[in-house]
């Protein structure tokens, strides 16, 4: 990933904000929407480092003889500085931001076609993003299932992406990266006014993994020429996530409370959790307000150190994104549907990582503060 690009999470915080929890919106009657599209901004900032434009725009639409069409764009406008060595020159090793301001844009789109034909549903989709020094090509085939009277739905999905790892300081570079994931997943309507889902997804990667940006400065104990390291990381990365969700509707408080956890897991010794629990608050038969809080923590992969080892390893990564530490995200989030089919939102929220917010303690020392703020505007229309 280019220098510049902002940290991972900055994904699942969008996907958060978009995502309308289940049963958050009364349903209206006889409402029969045969499609919808819609527009998007996302707006990121972090303390002193990165700031992230992001429009996103996507459309559904439902055919005749059960078939249905998705498709969305999006263009990432990043700039800012970014810190490029940990170097412990001043005793505590630190980060260090070097160099000019970096900007880059990321161009990205997919479509997804699916048909359903009686229980069965199936699905096949592609993607692509390109920018500077990363270029990404993806599909996807998905199976779901939902027997009977339409209480349960099994899901299984497999995708596979092609990537090309670029250095825009390095016209050599041209490395390739391979993944494969699959997924299984199970839903449940447990009530009229309860659902819950869990999933299993299962990813193997296998290529170029460093980030041809970064790089530790360490100066020995006692004097003696510095060791100055680019980041080395493992070929290969096995990942599992599990997912479970959770949605119940309380009609005599007009709310829906929403729950959601995720267990991760990799070969690089990274294991984390994330919780988030929100509550949609009807407002009234138009407006709904909802919440949210999301907390993760996670430990640090085993080849991670923020000064290079003697002797050195084989890998060896200064890049505090593989740190041990935690995370807090409160967020708020405002919609309003109109009787023309049109809902307008926004989410609000904060974002801080910190190493002591690991769960138990323990985080990593050498971990600096990240603080930023997002807010997403945008609005859905049905028709």
């Amino acid at each position: 990933m280019a220098a510049g690009s902002p940290p991972e999470a900055l994904a699942r915080l969008l996907q958060a904000a978009l995502a309308l929890p289940v049963l958050a919106l009364p349903m209206r009657a006889q409402a029969q929407a045969e499609g919808e599209a819609g527009f998007a901004v996302l707006a990121y900032r972090e303390r002193g480092l990165m700031r992230v434009t992001e429009p996103l725009g996507w459309a559904r639409l439902a055919l005749d003889g059960g078939w249905e069409v998705r498709a969305s764009a999006v263009v990432d406008i990043v700039s800012g500085a970014s810190p490029r060595f940990v170097t412990n020159e001043d005793g505590e090793p630190v980060q260090s931001v070097t160099g000019a301001s970096i900007g880059d844009r990321r161009r990205g789109g997919d479509i997804k076609v699916s048909r359903r034909a009686g229980d069965f549903t199936v699905a096949v989709s592609r993607a692509r993003s390109d920018e500077d020094d990363y270029r990404s090509r993806a599909f996807g085939a998905e199976v779901r299932w939902e027997p009977g009277e339409r209480v349960t739905t099994l899901t299984a999905g497999f995708g596979r992406s092609s990537d090309r790892v670029r250095s825009t300081e390095n016209p050599l570079l041209d490395e390739r990266r391979d993944t494969e994931e699959w997924v299984v997943g199970v839903a449940r309507v447990l009530s009229p006014v309860a659902v819950v889902q869990a999933s299993l997804q299962s990813s193997r990667g296998r290529g170029f993994y460093d980030d041809p940006y970064k790089y530790t400065l360490t100066f020995p104990p006692g004097g003696g020429l510095p060791d100055l390291v680019p980041d080395l990381r493992p070929r290969a990365r096995d990942s599992l996530a599990a997912m479970l969700r959770y949605r119940h509707r309380l009609a005599s408080l007009a709310g829906t409370l929403q729950a959601d956890y995720r267990f991760y897991r990799d070969d690089w010794g990274i294991r984390s959790h994330t919780l988030e629990v929100g509550w949609s608050q009807d407002l009234g038969p138009d407006w709904t307000v909802r919440p949210a809080l999301r907390y993760a923590s996670q430990s640090a992969a085993d080849f991670y150190s923020p000064t290079v080892p003697r002797p050195r390893p084989a890998f060896q990564s200064s890049d505090q994104r593989l740190a041990s530490y935690g995370s807090l995200s409160p967020s708020l989030r405002v919609a309003r549907r109109l009787d023309s089919g049109l809902t307008i939102e926004a989410t609000a929220g904060l974002y801080r990582n910190a190493a002591g917010l690991r769960a138990g303690g323990g985080g990593t020392s050498a971990f600096e503060t990240l603080r930023a703020w997002y807010v997403v505007a945008g609005f859905t229309q049905s028709f």
